[in-house]
């Protein structure tokens, strides 16, 4: 008895269900106004209850496209780091080709290998040395000028006495005149130049080069230029602050002359 109730239910339910379809069918076929009306206020209740689901769809595709292009963010920021460093690599080899070009000195080419910047003194050590046929108190320099001597010499290393050292000294020839003098470092880059006469005539700009009085350093290798001087009037020599051509704080490759 009771299965038979529930057959006729879901009979009748079934003829509902049908019934309503078709009238939902007629219903939307009809062309009026009315019809027209019902439809565009049913499909805005619809858009309204989609809206939340459309809009958290779309917060998901941002978010996988944000997480996408972050990626391609930091791979164009590697790529670029990479290109920048390579830039500055060639240029810096440019600059040491153009060197040896110009360059009429017998002379190796070494890497620094590590710096000690002490309190009293200031060197670097080199990839060379004895079996290079290095020795003690040979000039070394970088592209732009002199960076010191070599103190101390290995069999596959040596040890260089860089120009900021305060103990450090080399004679000059400065200005047209090419007056002598003595190089003295002072701090950082800068130093001065001793025993310049009062009467001599230096301007800012101007080179200082290695005189060639020394038996170790050649003449004419760059060693700093001029950014002021200063004539005391009670004192025989002029006040001549220069700054080192060298770059120290930047060695890669140093030249040492034979």
């Amino acid at each position: 008895m009771l299965k038979s109730r529930m057959s006729y239910i879901k009979k009748d339910l079934l003829a509902l269900i049908i019934a309503l379809f078709f009238s939902i069918v007629l219903l939307f076929s009809n062309k009026s106004n009315q019809v027209y009306h019902l439809k565009f206020q049913i499909l805005t209740i619809i858009n309204k209850f989609a809206y939340p689901f459309s809009w958290y769809e779309n917060i998901l595709s941002v978010k996988a496209q944000n997480k996408v292009l972050k990626h391609e963010v930091l791979r164009l920021t590697l790529l670029n780091s990479e290109l920048i460093g390579n830039k500055a690599e060639n240029a810096k080899l440019k600059e040491l080709l153009n060197f040896a070009k110009q360059s009429a000195l017998n002379y190796l080419t070494a890497n620094v290998v590590n710096h000690d910047f002490g309190i009293s003194s200031q060197s670097l050590i080199i990839d060379i040395g004895k079996l290079q046929n290095l020795k003690k108190d040979l000039p070394v320099l970088d592209e732009k000028g002199l960076l010191g001597k070599t103190i101390y010499i290995d069999n596959q290393a040596s040890m260089v006495q860089l120009i900021t050292d305060k103990n450090y000294r080399v004679s000059i020839r400065a200005g047209n005149e090419r007056v002598l003098g003595i190089f003295l470092p002072t701090h950082g880059k800068y130093g001065i130049l001793e025993g310049v006469r009062k009467t001599s005539v230096l301007n800012e700009g101007d080179i200082v080069f290695t005189s060639g009085i020394s038996k170790i350093y050649p003449p004419n290798i760059p060693v700093a230029i001029v950014k002021s001087t200063n004539k005391i009037s009670n004192k025989p020599f002029q006040e001549v602050i220069v700054e080192i051509l060298a770059s120290i704080n930047n060695l890669d490759f140093v030249f040492v002359i034979l």
